[in-house]
């Protein structure tokens, strides 16, 4: 009878398959990032360059926004401007998960019951309801908002960590490890974090960054103190801008950030899906 798991495997073909269509999904938005980044732009996406709602031509491939602004500079500037952010989400999300899962489960009983402590207080408050302090707090500074959303995620990065010790423990493996002679060292970062963590830190990283992608979203298309603000880039912002225009009859401005917006989040979905399927092929 087969092994039951929480991510149930597709074999070789599968993970290739995830990989590719994840890494279509992701092309433009990371081809966006890279042009805004580097600065490769037609035009300066703050600029009014066009009327508004400008057709796509040679000059505008996307056509104008309601203020006459070149839509395909801002969906990049857009990217762009979220990369570093994000990256920022899963690294915080992923410090702090690992410190906490390593110190409940290898750490002496007071310690342990303090990070547990920790976990369970930051695990108990709505993940949104941080995040809009955090905005509130910090003026929307995007920098405090994706660590925000990194602490919100570490519990559930701690959680497996803590529960893969628990099992090998009960296997006396970490005292047998230590018994040959291994370093701390390696007991933790080759055979608990890569030996039997992996796939679901793989799984949170790529849950952790959708949830960033969606929490900016949401928080720039909401508006006020919040979000990334007006004339930078967002796709949220861009949404809210755009949303009067479609019952006019411009839906480009709405459907290409809408578009932006949903096949980035299919790409991390299926490219976290692959790496776990990669990570499981046999050797």
């Amino acid at each position: 009878m087969g092994r039951l798991t929480r991510f149930p495997r597709g074999g070789p073909a599968a993970a290739r398959l995830a990989l590719a269509a994840g890494a279509a999904c992701l092309a433009p938005t990371v081809l966006g990032a890279a042009l805004g980044l580097l600065g490769w732009l037609p035009h300066d996406p703050t600029a009014f360059v066009a009327p508004a709602h400008a057709p796509p031509g040679p000059d505008l491939w996307l056509g104008a926004d309601a203020l006459g602004r070149d839509l395909a500079a801002r969906l990049a500037s857009a990217a762009a401007r979220f990369a570093g952010p994000a990256l920022l989400a899963v690294a915080v999300g992923a410090l702090v998960g690992v410190a906490l899962g390593l110190a409940e489960g290898l750490l002496p009983g007071p310690v342990a019951a303090l990070a547990t402590g920790l976990a369970q207080a930051v695990d108990g408050v709505p993940k949104l309801v941080t995040v809009l302090l955090v905005a509130a707090v910090t003026q929307s500074d995007l920098g405090w908002i994706m660590a925000a959303v990194g602490v919100s995620f570490a519990p559930q990065v701690a959680e497996p960590i803590r529960s893969s010790i628990e099992r090998l423990r009960s296997l006396a493996f970490i005292e047998a490890a230590r018994s040959l002679g291994v370093g701390p060292g390696r007991i933790v970062f080759v055979h608990i974090l890569w030996g039997h963590a992996r796939r679901v830190l793989l799984a949170q990283a790529t849950s952790l960054l959708s949830f960033a992608v969606l929490a900016e979203a949401s928080l720039s298309y909401l508006g006020g103190e919040l979000g990334v603000q007006e004339p930078a880039a967002s796709w949220g912002n861009m949404l809210a801008l755009a949303r009067d225009g479609v019952f006019r009859g411009h839906w480009l401005p709405a459907l290409a950030p809408a578009v932006m917006l949903s096949l980035t989040l299919l790409g991390l979905n299926l490219l976290g899906r692959g790496l776990l399927e990669a990570v499981e092929e046999p050797r």
